[in-house]
């Protein structure tokens, strides 16, 4: 078996989740013996040794929409099993659309989250007529073309459903982590660590979870909130210019930026280091297909507090931390200190979470996309 992957960006070392959790996949296959090509506009750091991956420049661009006739041509001729695309509203899933018609080849489209998430952020209409007018004049032909259509967890597959595509479409395949082989082990110290990692963009709406943090630091003045990322701005508008500078002011303005450490872009040992000093972790975004960073998070048995977004409810089941509604900073800074206030509580929560977090393996995900595959060669 053969899978032609298209997608816009490759690599582990590429800060974006689709990227990620593409070069694992391809990653797993190839452990199994099953071969790749790649077509991408962006190639990262790989180690990969029998993938074949060929890099394009667009020759066109209109906001995230790149084209490349040459990908589109080499998509039409490449001997392949399976066509596995990633996104919606992009070229390259409408080339791995063509070439799969062309071809009478399967088609695979996991969308992370492209279809409807950007209709749940505040977007200007100038930010969302983009994706309106692809609708409009494609009439979602795209998806309706896929022989599947993957979702990451149960929230994107309600989505994909009020988007009206069939139930007996959709897959659900949550994404894969590479948990590293580290002894989660947490020493005593004098402080209460929140952590977010996070890209620092609007959607994650970082304020929220700063001023949260101040409402709980102002009644437990042990606490501190670490930031782990920094800014990578999305195609989402202009609250995305000049993010990070906002949340300093933000800080600066309620006297807690001495309380607030920002740690940039941190991965390996550095990474899991930060989740092992710290005691909760935060996520505050306005919309999620998965959160990447909430799986991490529960493998070092830290409560979570989070917004409905991703797999949040899936992982927390109600006894591995709160969901708190969006903007409610109020009810974040209650429910801070009411965990950190009962280290029973804490320790169970933790206990709770990484249990499930074992559900989220890479190799989990493997095994479920080649049952995906061979169900359509």
């Amino acid at each position: 078996m053969i899978i032609l992957r298209l997608i816009g960006e490759f690599g582990y070392d590429i800060p974006v989740g689709p990227s990620k959790q593409a070069y694992l996949l391809t990653k797993g296959l190839e452990e199994k013996g099953i071969k790749s090509t790649i077509l991408t506009y962006k190639k990262g750091e790989v180690n990969l040794k029998y993938v074949n991956i060929i890099e394009y420049k667009p020759i066109f661009r209109f906001s995230h929409y790149k084209l490349s006739i040459r990908m589109l041509l080499r998509a039409i001729n490449e001997d392949c099993s399976i066509i596995h695309v990633h996104g919606y509203r992009n070229f390259q899933t409408d080339a791995g659309v063509l070439a799969s018609f062309l071809n009478k080849t399967p088609l695979v489209i996991t969308t992370h989250g492209t279809v409807k998430g950007y209709e749940f952020l505040n977007l200007s209409l100038s930010s969302k007529l983009p994706n309106i007018v692809y609708d409009s004049l494609t009439m979602k032909s795209t998806l309706k073309f896929a022989d599947r259509i993957v979702a990451t967890s149960k929230k994107e597959y309600l989505e994909l459903l009020s988007f009206g595509i069939p139930s007996n479409k959709i897959r659900i395949i949550p994404n894969g982590i590479e948990f590293p082989k580290i002894n989660v082990k947490r020493e005593y110290k004098d402080t209460i660590n929140l952590l977010t990692v996070s890209r620092l963009t609007f959607k994650n709406n970082l304020e929220m979870a700063i001023k949260g943090f101040y409402e709980a630091y102002k009644r437990n003045n042990k606490l501190r909130y670490i930031i782990v990322g920094d800014e990578k701005p999305s195609r989402y508008g202009s609250e995305e210019s000049n993010y990070k500078n906002k949340l300093l002011k933000l800080c600066k303005d309620v006297g807690i930026e001495d309380k607030v450490s920002f740690k940039g872009w941190l991965t390996g040992e550095e990474l899991w280091k930060a989740y092992i000093n710290a005691d909760i972790f935060i996520w505050t975004s306005r919309y999620d297909n998965f959160a990447h960073a909430l799986v991490e998070a529960a493998y070092f048995k830290l409560p979570i507090i989070s917004t409905p977004v991703g797999i949040a409810e899936e992982i927390i089941e109600d006894k591995g931390g709160f969901i708190v509604n969006h903007e409610n900073y109020k009810l974040l800074s209650e429910k801070i200190l009411e965990i950190c206030e009962n280290q029973k509580i804490l320790k169970e929560m933790g206990e709770h979470n990484y249990q499930r977090s074992l559900n989220f393996n890479v190799d989990r995900m493997v095994n479920d996309y080649i049952k995906l595959y061979e169900e359509l060669v």
